[in-house]
């Protein structure tokens, strides 16, 4: 197992763990592993997220409290976990690093998310959409988005 396997496995077994910490009490769970997260991020790569966390923490009639004690609430705990290992391992801790490297070598902003539309094909016309103006014919083949989704995980997305 190589060093980059090695550390993305402890990663994701850290946040395994703290999820399951989570479970337990969130509302202590999230000040302590803010606690964690500031002796960890050496580079304060995050200092702005963790403070705005903080920020709404103090806030518990907020409605940003509300949707994060929501998260913990109303859905499903498996899905969650997936949510939180592509947003804070995939994403934040390995992905993060990914998109800098990129940003300077190919000298362009890298989106930290794919906004992917597979079809145009819905006749629905929501408002704000944008689907009805191209048609219902355009449509992404399985290698095309596969494509799309493996350069965008190669640069950090």
């Amino acid at each position: 197992m190589s060093e980059k396997n090695i550390r993305e496995h402890v990663a994701g077994f850290v946040v395994k763990k703290a999820l399951d910490y989570l479970d337990e009490n969130p509302d202590q769970a999230f000040k302590d592993l803010l606690g964690w997260a500031d002796k960890f991020d050496k580079g304060d790569l995050y200092i702005k997220q963790r403070n705005a966390f903080r920020e709404v923490l103090n806030k518990p009639d907020s409605n940003w409290y509300q949707l994060i004690r929501s998260i913990f609430s109303d859905i499903d705990p498996d899905v969650r976990k997936v949510l939180f290992e592509n947003f804070i391992v995939n994403s934040a801790l390995f992905g993060s690093k990914k998109q800098i490297k990129s940003r300077e070598k190919y000298q362009c902003n890298i989106p930290w998310a794919i906004l992917l539309d597979p079809t145009t094909a819905c006749n629905l016309k929501c408002t704000g959409c944008w689907a009805a103006e191209y048609g219902h014919q355009l449509n992404l083949s399985l290698e095309t988005m596969d494509d799309i989704i493996r350069q965008g995980k190669a640069l950090g997305t």
